[in-house]
């Protein structure tokens, strides 16, 4: 192997581990409160909860219809949204968090520079509580530096108290 090749695999190590890092650290991160209205940064793209509704169904069941602006802020990529890059944790009586996809099955390409609301509905079993809208996508080139804080935002959908597990 010649030394340009192994300058080269170590180079490619190098930054393999550094993003691992940076991938596990917003992993362990503690989750940052966001208020409805205000923008999650996912690189150039945000998303804002701008309205919730709260019901609650016969079996006890709460049920929250949740709407979320996209935003496209590049200047050249399409970004491709699907309703289940959005989802509920909430927390049981011991406090261990649960994730809750959303029952609407939606998606739409966003070219740059446009936006759109996306109409989300949730359903979650009595029982859990601090219910929170949390959004993951992966991780993209401008989140990398900044270890996808995105992905620990959470917009509570009710009176949250940070549990164990959060």
């Amino acid at each position: 192997m010649s030394p340009k090749t192994r300058v080269l695999i170590a180079i490619v190590a190098s930054i393999i581990v550094v993003g691992g890092a940076f991938t596990a650290w917003a992993f362990v991160r503690t989750p940052y409160v966001v208020a409805v209205g205000a923008p999650i940064r996912h690189d150039d793209f945000l998303f804002t909860v701008t309205a919730i509704q709260r019901g609650r169904l016969p079996s006890g069941t709460a049920q929250y219809r949740v709407a979320v602006r996209v935003q496209n802020r590049a200047k050249i990529v399409d970004y491709q949204w699907r309703d289940t890059i959005a989802h509920v944790r909430a927390f049981d009586s011991a406090g261990f968090g649960r994730d809750f996809l959303p029952l609407t099955n939606g998606s739409f390409r966003l070219r740059a520079g446009q936006e759109r609301t996306a109409q989300l509905t949730f359903e979650v079993p009595a029982g859990y509580s601090s219910a929170n809208v949390r959004f993951w996508d992966g991780i993209f080139m401008g989140d990398a530096l900044n270890g996808a804080a995105y992905g620990k935002a959470i917009v509570p959908l009710e009176a949250y108290h940070p549990p164990f597990g959060t």
